[in-house]
């Protein structure tokens, strides 16, 4: 039975490590498929209803990012492996950090006064009194919160359910998030969009942030209630600034203030890129347990919308 590999982009990169990782395996690049009944496993970042009902024997998608929401439309029942990849991660942990600590340390203030011919130094919170607050504490928050608590930070960590980590102090639930947000001078969304997430900052929870917080954002657009919210909470407190990775659309309306207000830093989706080599070596290993009647991981859980 062949595997078929329907990137989204590079497609010879991605076609080369996958061949070099599981040489002994019939792989096959869409759409030149042969024989789609033959196909039983879909390496792919995403795949219309229609498209999988061409493949009349596939048992398995295999994701080739992170994100999961295009597996969980309408017709679509087929059993996903998520690609949770460390690499990836740590790349996002070092965004959030970048930005943080551009925040907390006020290098934006520095980069003015040198362009005045100033040689300023200016106060800033140290680390260990200033709180990281990080939204949805899974494997992407959770190394983001040990990239902060190795540097000295203290870490919040706000999940659905709660956890016990040692390096975090952690929050459970919506009885406990306003708390979560006032004792947290940044907060980080790494949260996907679900169901539960979506519109979960409201304009009264924004309100909850500290005075002077940042909020960075390389979860999903759609965990804010309304941009025009945040940009309230931008222009009269309490947030003093936000880092955009993600927004909902994506990209912004043309006429979206996002573009142009003077707190808000918007970057193009890039706080962490699928890392083909890395990613290729996961999901080939998810093939050699399938292959071995075992069970791949981490699975979409439709139920929980991730």
């Amino acid at each position: 039975m062949a595997i078929v590999v329907k990137s989204g982009g590079r497609v010879e990169e991605w076609t080369a490590e996958l061949r070099a990782q599981m040489p002994h395996e019939d792989l096959r690049a869409w759409p030149d498929i042969g024989n789609p009944a033959e196909v039983e496993y879909l390496i792919a970042w995403r795949a219309s209803s229609e498209e999988l009902a061409t493949l009349p024997n596939l048992q398995v998608v295999l994701c080739q990012g992170a994100g999961t929401e295009q597996w969980q439309k309408p017709g679509i029942d087929v059993p996903v492996v998520r690609l949770a990849d460390p690499e990836m991660a740590s790349e996002m942990a070092g965004y959030a950090v970048a930005w943080v600590v551009r925040h907390q340390r006020r290098f934006d203030d520095l980069a003015t006064a040198q362009r005045r011919g100033e040689w300023t130094m200016l106060d800033h919170a140290q680390p260990y009194g200033y709180r990281v607050g990080v939204l949805g504490y899974g494997e992407i928050g959770s190394r983001i919160g040990r990239a902060f608590a190795d540097l000295g930070y203290a870490v919040n960590a706000w999940t659905r359910s709660g956890r016990d980590e040692d390096d975090a102090r952690h929050y459970a639930g919506l009885d406990q998030l306003d708390d979560f947000l006032g004792a947290s001078d940044a907060v980080i969304n790494v949260l996907p969009s679900t169901a539960a997430t979506t519109g979960l900052l409201t304009a009264e929870r924004l309100a909850h942030f500290v005075s002077g917080s940042i909020f960075v954002n390389v979860g999903r657009g759609t965990v804010l209630a309304a941009e025009a919210d945040l940009v309230e909470m931008l222009d009269n407190g309490p947030i003093a600034a936000a880092v955009l990775d993600v927004t909902e659309p994506e990209p912004p309306m043309e006429d979206s203030p996002l573009w142009t207000h003077p707190a808000i830093t918007l970057t193009p989706h890039i706080s962490g890129m699928t890392q083909v080599r890395s990613a290729a070596k996961l999901i080939a290993n998810n093939v050699a347990r399938l292959r071995a009647g075992e069970q791949p991981f981490p699975m979409l859980d439709r139920s929980r919308g991730y």
